[in-house]
């Protein structure tokens, strides 16, 4: 609007300053006569940042407009992952907290296409990293409670020294229980010391066989469900990691390409305005047309530093996101590509969106391990038959260094004796807890509670699932109809760029008629980059509902960018 103003008012003001030297020429008949209008000759400047400004279109057309799906830099379609270089960027330590501030100061630019973006997540992804230690962890777990199945083998090893010396008397002897002469004997008065030392060791192997345990086969069952559960969670992560990564790529795509079109605006206003200042400084044109020049320029330089601020910081979304290292800062490689229009109609796409879908299973997974959880608990009134067997070797040595005698206890007294045993025994052992104050049952009611929670959870996230997928169906066809006319106007706006252009330079256009026509022409630039990002991003959304992805963290992660790709 400030730019036709510009145009209403500078026609008057030039046709005034070209009549006054006119009239006084060729006389005042003259001056009555109508004239065609003139205009002042074209600037070799702006004419200069008009072929600029056609440069710029010309790369510009290669992204906005592609006539074909192209590949990236390193001639790998974007739908593949196997097979990409290495792009050396290592996930730094997660315990890593840098302290200097030259640690995290960007070093390093790199440039990656989306398929190497998504490789590199993959690889470097915490929260990938995490669910994937959750599935060995629940690995470990089933295996622990699969290992019931065998007997229990145990060796118990025990050893010691002892020492005791004791002091007897006698108060009253026993003469008249023996007869005289009898060894066993004592005299009044008499006493004795004895010091002894006694060493031991022994050895027990110990068996133990669940034959019937019904707690066992529930808690192998319940360690399978959270094993399945947790496998369906990292399949989940793969899915949503496709999606962080895509959307952030083609919002940094978006930058790129807002911050070429804005510095060329920033460029052509430039110009403008110093021409429009030239001319009013000899008089040509009113004060206020450079006021306005000058307001329009300010306001593309803002435009301009907004979209520079917003390409950093999509920068570093995209290099946090992947978890790359402090010191580098990703940049894309990929030219933007528009998908193609999702192949489904919105009812096949709800229904193949709940059809294996891993949020879903994870929760049936989920809900299934409660109600296993629920019998393991129940399982403690039952009965339980064990085998059990015991087998022991023990040897000791006694030994009584100190045997001292006087008329008391001379009888039994072996300096050095050694004493071997061994036994084994064998048997069934039947645990029956039929009563426990009702402890059990309240648990097994706590578990089914929880496994029916675990259901409305299934039910709020299908709704969650069909409304993401309804969202984004509406927004990638209306952002493909929001394409068809960007570029309508995109395609007009560059013939009246060529027109202007040429009639700028024949002097039958004037600056403010460049400017108008620059002014659309980047419009319909922003609006082609801005309505494609929107169906790219849209498709994205779709595709993460329905992408297929391995649940296991040691088969190969492919992640397509168009369904059905490879």
């Amino acid at each position: 609007m400030i730019r036709r103003q510009l145009r209403r008012c500078l026609a008057p003001a030039l046709g005034l300053a070209l009549a006054a030297p006119l009239a006084q020429a060729w006389g005042q008949e003259l001056i009555a006569a109508p004239r065609p209008r003139r205009l002042p000759p074209p600037s070799p400047a702006l004419l200069r940042s008009l072929q600029g400004f056609q440069d710029d279109l010309e790369r510009l057309d290669r992204t906005l407009l592609p006539a074909a799906p192209e590949a990236d830099a390193t001639g790998v379609p974007d739908a593949t992952l196997p097979g990409l270089p290495d792009p050396s960027l290592p996930a730094p330590a997660a315990n890593a907290l840098p302290e200097a501030p030259d640690a995290v100061r960007i070093e390093r630019r790199q440039r990656l296409s989306l398929a190497e973006a998504l490789a590199v997540a993959v690889r470097n992804d915490p929260d990938l990293a995490a669910a994937v230690l959750g599935v060995r962890e629940q690995q470990d777990l089933a295996g622990s409670a699969r290992g019931r199945r065998w007997p229990e083998l145990g060796l118990n090893l025990a050893g010691g020294f002892s020492q005791q010396r004791s002091y007897s008397q006698v108060w009253t002897d026993n003469a008249g229980i023996y007869p005289a002469g009898s060894p066993f004997l004592v005299r009044n008065q008499g006493w004795n010391v004895v010091q002894s030392n006694v060493g031991a060791a022994a050895a027990r192997v110990e068996l133990a066989w669940e034959l019937l345990s019904p707690y066992r086969a529930a808690a192998i069952a319940e360690a399978d469900d959270s094993l399945r559960a947790s496998r369906q969670r990292y399949a989940d992560r793969l899915r949503q990691l496709q999606l962080d990564v895509s959307i952030a790529y083609y919002g940094l795509q978006l930058a790129d390409q807002l911050l070429r079109i804005r510095r060329a605006v920033v460029e052509s206003d430039t110009v403008v305005r110093d021409q429009v200042a030239a001319l009013q400084q000899a008089g040509l044109v009113p004060r206020l047309d450079r006021l306005r020049a000058e307001a329009a320029l300010q306001q593309s330089r803002y435009r301009f530093e907004q979209a520079e601020a917003l390409q950093l910081s999509r920068q570093r979304q995209l290099s946090n996101l992947i978890n790359v290292p402090f010191d580098v800062s990703l940049r894309a490689s990929d030219a933007v590509r528009l998908q193609p229009p999702w192949p489904l109609d919105l009812e096949q796409t709800i229904v193949r969106g709940w059809r294996d879908n891993p949020q879903l299973r994870a929760l049936q997974a989920a809900r299934d391990a409660l109600l296993r959880q629920a019998d393991r608990r129940a399982a403690e009134l039952l009965p339980s038959l064990r085998l059990v067997a015991t087998g022991g070797y023990g040897q000791g040595l006694i030994t009584q260094p100190v045997i001292r005698l006087e008329g008391c206890c001379s009888s039994a007294l072996i300096p050095q004796l050694l004493n071997q045993r061994s036994d084994w025994a064998a048997g069934l052992q039947l645990h029956w807890r039929f009563f426990d104050g009702g402890v059990t049952a309240g648990a097994v009611a706590a578990s089914r509670s929880a496994a029916a929670r675990t259901d409305q959870q299934l039910a709020r996230e299908r709704n969650a699932i069909r409304q993401r997928l309804e969202a984004a169906f509406y927004d990638h066809r209306a952002a493909l109809r929001q394409i068809v006319a960007a570029r309508a106007s995109y395609s007009a706006s560059r013939e009246a760029f060529r027109d202007v252009r040429a009639r700028y330079q024949l002097g039958l256009a004037d600056y403010s008629d460049v400017a108008d026509t620059v002014a659309t022409l980047t419009g319909a630039m922003e609006g082609v980059a801005e309505s494609t990002t929107l169906a790219n991003v849209s498709y994205a959304q779709l595709l993460r509902e329905l992408l297929p992805v391995p649940d296991r963290p040691d088969q190969p992660v492919a992640l397509p960018l168009e369904l059905g790709g490879s």
